[in-house]
């Protein structure tokens, strides 16, 4: 009887060992799939910011979701570039404002660098240069 009930035990324990790998797997499996997920709702979230014109929003989304994605995501290139850009226009502004020259050329040229780089969203970086032109 003693060798009986160890033999359950034994059954009953890889049992659950099994399931618990296939468990892992699934859940592997779920987070890849959210993952990718996300991917496209960030990518519709900076469309849709870039029509509307939202060059802030724009940079924020970026630099929280850049954490998230070690690599650059397919298609996510430009809208890194416009959140880039619109960070450098930013400091530009603040250095100028605090008279150092220095760093406000380093900006000028950071950001004619990504200008040059720009395509699909090369206008964002004139329409972001023509807001805080005004200000």
């Amino acid at each position: 009887m003693n060798k009986m009930l160890k033999m359950v035990f034994n059954i009953l324990i890889a049992a659950a060992a099994l399931g618990v790998i296939f468990m892992i797997f699934m859940i592997k499996d779920e987070i890849v799939k959210n993952a990718n997920k996300e991917e496209k709702n960030v990518m519709r979230m900076f469309d849709y910011e870039v029509s509307h014109r939202a060059y802030g929003e724009v940079e924020d989304t970026y630099f929280i979701y850049d954490a998230q994605f070690l690599e650059v995501p397919e298609g996510f290139e430009e809208s890194k570039l416009t959140a880039e850009y619109a960070k450098q226009a930013f400091m530009l502004g603040v250095y100028e404002e605090k008279g150092d020259e220095k760093r406000a050329e380093a900006c000028r040229d950071k950001m004619e660098e990504i200008k040059n780089q720009m395509d699909k969203y090369r206008f964002t970086a004139d329409e972001i240069d023509e807001m805080l032109s005004t200000y």
